[in-house]
């Protein structure tokens, strides 16, 4: 048997290579990247020019995509109508920041595609398409002369002026919204005022004193309902239901503001704020028992309504920090502090998502209050936005155009009814093509998002996830994922944090505010008819001559899991409650919001 060795290592850790030992081989080639020759804890791997090409080109989805599309490796989202006896298209509809004053309908509606690194078997790629004579601003100036805005190309900035409308405030709530005018789309990654200063302050909840709110309703009229009877008039079991306030957006003046003050430190400022409902609010008080989706996602109305009380109010309290070094460059050498900030904010805003309630207390004057999980919100403050200005990411360009030749004939023939193919280009240069030129108004684009990896850079749960006897056992962090030292920083992550162990996500500011494709969402762009302009920027020969041999055997498995994923298909909803979470441009917070509070 071996000898203990004490504590003192391997002896022949160092020992020299026997006489009759090969000398022509070395190791075994490790992995892609150059290596440090320290390779102590802490190091990095650095990759190659030419591997960051590889890793950096969308060509690879491209070819995988066209690839899908032509085999037919999906199927679209339908559901059995008994009336017609026949199946068709499933659809959703929703609203785009939904209790705002500028609301927008959308439409969502979509494909599944086969995979086995989920438990249905499934990613879920859905298409949202607004609603028509949307009209948020038209483009007067588009400054992308790089000659004499090279701070802007610098940052990768595209600035554009707009016309204003009555509705163009909408713009300070569509960070990493997809606008376009019928033809340019691009990623909206800031909104700046008439003087270059940010035109909204985002602020999170500090985690040592976390928002809650408490609500009130009448206590005769909730006695006397048929809940209140089944639990013989027991107010305790209310805790665990939701209690919904219709009007759960809150945009008033910062003069209304009940109670605030402000915090500065070297690295943030902070708003500690005290706010009560002005004159007397909707409350409603639902059971969320026999509902799979959340409230704040899907229909309110498919909640059980227990109690709706019309005179009722609330109050909300919380400390919000908002990071400095996000806004300190638009100040140039002036130092930003939180009492410079608020001198200029005419307007705040807050949503108070539908919560679950923590204690119920009888306040003994005829009213209950209903008091909610502390919980982590958003704050915004807003300055004036007259004569703004709108910042798109300059590598979040592209253009789409009817698909035809030069001379203008159409490329095919179409059937009746056909939609005419498009084609949209992805290599868009704004510092060298022209854009935001069609003279139409600015809307939200429609987008296709996807649960897959590759599209929203982010990993979801998969506890069923399993494997063959002579396969490598699944590791544990993809089936439960939890932050990692490559996921985001705290206080980006102080959202999605809270869904740990459902959902993690690493996508960057960058990640965030490109054009996203994955071979998913490009199959489905085809399917429906707009033509991906093949990718310019292509892999190394090496990489492709690998990656034939790849999507030879990916191509072969996907009849198989594609048998699987028709019946797995219903086994849970996760994929497709973050795919329109993606499509509803909720931000962090909201998003683990719905994730922690939908029934799976």
């Amino acid at each position: 048997m071996p000898r203990k060795t004490n504590g003192y290592g391997s002896f022949g850790a160092g020992a020299v290579r026997g006489v009759g030992s090969r000398t022509d081989i070395g190791k075994a080639r490790g992995a892609a990247g150059l290596y440090p020759s320290n390779r102590q804890y802490g190091s990095s791997v650095n990759r190659s020019v030419i591997e960051k090409w590889d890793l950096d080109s969308d060509w690879v989805k491209w070819r995988k995509g066209f690839e899908y599309y032509n085999l037919a490796a999906w199927y679209r989202l339908d559901f059995y109508n008994p009336e017609t006896q026949d199946y068709e298209s499933s659809s959703l509809n929703s609203k785009l920041y939904q209790g705002t004053a500028f609301e927008i309908d959308v439409t969502f509606d979509g494909y599944r595609f086969p995979t086995s690194l989920a438990d249905s078997n499934n990613h879920y790629v859905l298409k949202r398409t607004p609603e028509d004579g949307v009209n948020l601003g038209t483009v007067t100036q588009v400054m992308n002369d790089p000659t004499i805005y090279t701070e802007n190309r610098a940052d990768k900035e595209i600035h554009v002026k707009i016309d204003t409308t009555d509705t163009s405030r909408l713009f300070t709530y569509m960070l990493g919204e997809r606008v376009t005018d019928g033809e340019t789309e691009a990623s909206l990654s800031y909104v700046l005022t008439a003087d270059n200063l940010p035109a909204f302050y985002l602020g999170k909840s500090w985690t040592e004193d976390l928002t809650e709110v408490t609500s009130t309703v009448d206590k005769a009229g909730l006695m006397a309902t048929d809940f209140m009877e089944e639990h013989d008039g027991d107010i305790q079991a209310l805790v665990g239901m939701i209690v919904y306030i219709p009007n759960f957006f809150v945009d008033a003046p910062l003069a209304d503001v009940e109670e605030y003050s402000v915090i500065d430190r070297p690295d943030y400022f902070g708003v500690q704020i005290a706010d009560s409902s002005v004159g007397p609010q909707k409350v409603q008080i639902l059971d969320p028992s026999k509902e799979a989706l959340p409230p704040s996602l899907y229909d309110i109305s498919s909640l059980p309504l227990i109690y709706e009380e019309a005179d009722g109010g609330f109050e909300m309290t919380g400390t919000f920090v908002f990071m400095k070094d996000q806004y300190q460059k638009y100040y140039g050498t002036a130092y930003l502090t939180g009492d410079l900030v608020i001198s200029k904010i005419i307007n705040i805003s807050y949503t108070m998502m539908p919560y679950k309630v923590l204690s119920v207390l009888d306040l003994g004057n005829g009213s209950i209050s209903l008091k909610s999980y502390p919980f982590i919100a958003e704050l915004k403050l807003y300055p004036d936005l007259t004569d703004g200005t709108l910042v798109f990411a300059d590598y979040s360009f592209t253009k789409t155009e009817l698909d035809e030749y030069a001379n203008g004939n159409y490329h095919s023939q179409l059937a009746p009814g056909e939609a005419p193919w498009r084609r949209i280009d992805t290599d868009v240069d704004p510092w060298m093509d022209e854009v935001f030129t069609s003279g139409e108004g600015l809307r939200p684009a429609t987008v296709y998002t996807c649960s897959c990896p590759n599209h929203a850079k982010a990993i979801l749960r998969a506890p069923q996830s399993t494997e063959g006897d002579g396969d490598r056992k699944i590791n544990r962090q993809r089936r439960f994922p939890l932050p990692t030292a490559l996921g985001k920083g705290t206080f980006d992550a102080l959202g999605t944090n809270q869904a740990a162990g459902i959902v993690e996500s690493w996508e960057s500011i960058p990640d965030k505010m490109k054009f996203k494709m994955c071979k998913h969402s490009i199959a489905a762009m085809f399917i429906e008819h707009l033509k991906v302009k093949e990718p310019s920027k292509y892999p190394s020969s090496d990489t492709r001559i690998k990656f034939e041999d790849n999507l030879r055997r990916e191509m072969e498995q996907t009849s198989v899991e594609f048998a699987q994923s028709y019946k797995r298909g219903g086994i849970t909803g996760l994929e497709l409650v973050f795919s329109l979470a993606q499509g509803l441009n909720l931000d962090d917070t909201e998003t683990a919001y719905v994730i922690l509070n939908t029934n799976f």
